[in-house]
């Protein structure tokens, strides 16, 4: 059994300096964003005051700089906060606060609630010393939209068991290590799109709830540690015949099928096969639900039925098992009321049928075959179009079994 989450806190009721920071912040109209990063800029060039007496060289400087992520072109062009500015930074912490050590701890946003929208639009945030936990945003709260769009969260974050009310963008975001989303739950759209195709995307998503939107990553390429496992996707939209909402719907379908589509080649690229396999499924439930009313699309809402759409074993299973059982039993019927036939025979008459590549009649008497054939056209009726439907159908549970057990061809 989990350990209970911490109760939440308002934002705007909560001692941590970090959040009154972030909401100062986000009161600029204009550029909610400078005061933060102007604020990041001052507590790196505190730490690296205190290395003056070394004499660094350039090169160890940039090391430096690269010890804190401060080595970015976004903390470069941060501009400096004025003095009353600091002072109004800094008041949001302690008194006795060292601000020349903030950096060994990391900058955390737990257990919170962000009742308002946040703009992190072009942010950056540096490294804590320690390298655990550099960000934190576990369990909190957000009601308002979230912008991350163009941050610098190459540091690593954690928003482990949070709820995102509304959209939420890490467009153009750098990432370079980690960044965990564990039990998140997304009520609207989340976008991780890249334009340049050449950032690696390293997010753990395990058990993560995706309720509306499928996660927008093009130009993302996962990283193998991409964890997807227990994710819940949102339910396949579905046509309802109003006219009104039939173009939403469509676009909703086009938009899940592309997304689909990217993180199944993503999936292929790094090895997850099990994703795979769930990104096939729901894409070929998104071009059934799209299909127009047509024997085509028939067609694929029985795979979806039946099979479905490849990856269950199961139901074309039961499927057989089913129809062998009605054939058995009408035949067993009939042979109730014939003394050249018992049940064995009618078993192996019937599984003959269902099973193409077993010769059932081998085993069955010369004078009982004459009576199986004396038998109702009904009967055989019934029987040939058994052994039309069983090939099918073992060709549906061989094709669940190779993606399975990922056996290739």
């Amino acid at each position: 059994m989990s350990d209970p989450k911490p109760d939440r806190i308002l934002a705007e009721e909560s001692d941590n300096p970090w959040v009154k920071l972030i909401l100062w912040s986000n009161e600029d109209p204009l550029d909610p964003t400078y005061r933060w990063n102007g604020f990041m800029k001052y507590l790196v060039e505190e730490r690296l005051s205190t290395l003056k007496d070394l004499n660094l060289s350039d090169q160890q400087r940039r090391k430096s700089l690269e010890l804190y992520s401060a080595d970015s072109a976004g903390f470069a062009q941060a501009l400096p906060l004025h003095r009353r500015e600091i002072v109004i930074a800094q008041s949001q912490f302690s008194q006795d606060t060292d601000f020349m050590e903030v950096l060994f701890s990391g900058i955390t946003f737990d257990n919170h609630i962000f009742s308002s929208p946040l703009n992190f639009r072009h942010a950056v945030f540096v490294r804590a010393i320690n390298f655990e936990n550099s960000i934190s945003f576990k369990n909190c709260r957000f009601e308002g939209s979230v912008d991350f769009s163009h941050a610098n969260l190459e540091p690593g974050a954690v928003f482990s068991d949070s709820d995102f009310v509304e959209n939420v963008s890490f467009e153009a975001a750098k990432f370079r290590d980690p960044v965990e989303f564990e039990r998140v739950i997304f009520n609207q759209k989340v976008n991780f799109y890249w334009p340049k195709n050449d950032r690696i995307l390293d997010t753990r998503f395990r058990d993560a709830h995706f309720l509306n939107f499928i996660p927008v990553s093009h130009g993302r390429n996962f990283h193998p540690a991409s964890d997807f496992h227990g994710v819940t996707w949102p339910k396949i939209p579905k046509r309802n015949g109003d006219k009104k909402t039939e173009d939403a719907i469509e676009d909703a379908l086009l938009d899940q099928i592309t997304c689909y589509e990217f993180i199944r080649t993503q999936a292929e690229n790094i090895g997850q096969l099990e994703l795979r396999k769930e990104m096939i499924r729901r894409e070929l439930a998104c071009r059934a639900e799209l299909a127009e009313p047509s024997f085509e699309r028939l067609l694929r809402k029985a795979y979806g039925w039946i099979c479905d759409h490849g990856t269950s074993i199961g139901r074309p299973a039961l499927a057989l098992l089913c129809i062998w059982g009605f054939i058995f039993a009408a035949w067993l019927g009939w042979a109730a009321q014939e003394a050249a036939v018992t049940t064995w025979d009618v078993l192996y008459h019937t599984g003959g049928r269902m099973l193409p590549f077993v010769g059932g009649h081998a085993y069955v008497e010369e004078h009982t075959l004459k009576a199986l054939r004396a038998a109702p056209h009904v009967l055989h009726f019934l029987s040939a179009m058994a052994a039309i439907l069983s090939p099918f159908l073992l060709f549906l549970m061989a094709l669940a079994l190779r993606l399975k057990f990922r056996m290739s061809v």
